[in-house]
């Protein structure tokens, strides 16, 4: 046999811990894959809290204008605040003339007293809504938030907002949105396999920064 070359065992060996890390990589893989839906939910536990949050962007949904209010009526927050960016033809809110008017007739039409509802107009974006809850939060000293989200986005949301308010010592939770996406079979539909692994990638994306 020629010097250093590889006996068929030796092959066999190295070929056989080739073998291990593409499977082990790929059982890995597919693991992440069928539990993406469970990384996305939040696991913390909705209570009683000092204002329900509302986010209300270019895609503010009737859905979670509907919980909010379904909310409140049952008494977990005695004020509902709106974080507002200004919304564009998207929107399923049927917003007409001023943007805060339109957001709180809406609350107000499904059973909401309009005394209880802040609008915030943050002109800067979305982005800039968790700092704009802490400022709000410090200034009325409230210490407890319920924000209300998609299921699949509960998560991702929980970890952006927690980042800025967990150093001043104020709790959010997420009270989660129903969004018709199976967690067992979200990947034989396109539409939602699309949805999913895109906030997947943005969860993860986050999770990577430190965020």
């Amino acid at each position: 046999m020629a010097s250093g070359a590889l006996s068929v065992k030796d092959f066999l060996d190295k070929a056989k811990l080739v073998s291990y890390g593409f499977f082990g990589l790929l059982i890995l893989f597919l693991i992440l894959f069928f539990s993406s839906p469970y990384l996305l939910i939040s696991k913390a536990d909705p209570k009683k809290s000092d204002a329900l949050v509302l986010e209300a962007i270019e895609t503010g949904k009737k859905d979670k204008f509907k919980q909010a209010a379904a909310l409140w009526k049952k008494g977990l927050a005695p004020v509902i605040v709106i974080l507002h960016s200004p919304p564009n033809q998207d929107s399923d809110l049927g917003l007409v003339g001023d943007p805060t008017s339109s957001l709180q007739t809406y609350l107000v039409s499904l059973g909401v007293d309009e005394t209880k509802i802040l609008v915030y107009t943050v002109e800067s974006g979305p982005q800039e809504f968790p700092k704009t809850l802490l400022k709000i939060a410090l200034d009325r000293q409230w210490k407890t938030f319920l924000l209300i989200g998609k299921e699949y986005d509960s998560a991702t949301l929980l970890k952006l907002y927690r980042n800025v308010l967990e150093p001043a010592g104020i709790y959010i939770a997420v009270s989660k949105v129903s969004e018709g996406i199976g967690a067992w079979d979200w990947f034989t539909k396109p539409k939602s396999l699309e949805s999913i692994l895109g906030r997947l990638s943005k969860h993860l994306y986050l999770i990577l920064l430190g965020n």
